[in-house]
């Protein structure tokens, strides 16, 4: 089993850690441009997420990323102290409405699960804990 972790801090200039660190991640597993393309969107959607509202008014806090590989299936896990939100009782965007019809929010979460195979939230020992699973093989 591969595993790593990346630390980074709740500020939009530390995406560019998060696409460095699943690049090289998803480069040692060798997983096909398409597949890498998903996941390196969905991650991109979940982190933003987090880095704009998990900390309201808050700069400087930490989040975490842990990414394990096994029998073919990359698992990221999102983790960050912010408040409470489970992204999985949000109702998926009505996508038949016109852009400026449709509520915002949303449709980040709504493209990782869409691009993900598994989306799975849970909050522990005052946590946030979004786990993505694709499988790659």
């Amino acid at each position: 089993m591969i595993t790593n972790t990346l630390h980074i801090k709740n500020e939009l200039g530390q995406l560019s850690l998060v696409t460095s660190f699943i690049e090289h991640e998803i480069e040692t597993v060798g997983i096909s441009n398409e597949c890498s393309m998903q996941i390196r969107l969905a991650l991109e959607e979940v982190v933003t997420n987090v880095i704009l509202y998990a900390y309201p008014s808050q700069s400087g806090q930490d989040l975490s990323i842990d990414l394990a590989y096994k029998d073919g299936k990359l698992q990221i896990t999102v983790i960050d102290t912010g408040i409470p939100f489970n992204p999985m009782e949000i109702e998926d965007p009505d996508l038949t409405l016109s852009v400026d019809k449709r509520p915002i929010g949303g449709l980040g979460i709504f493209i990782a699960k869409k691009l993900m195979n598994e989306v799975h939230y849970c909050r522990t020992d005052g946590k946030n804990i979004l786990t993505m699973v694709k499988n790659v093989d």
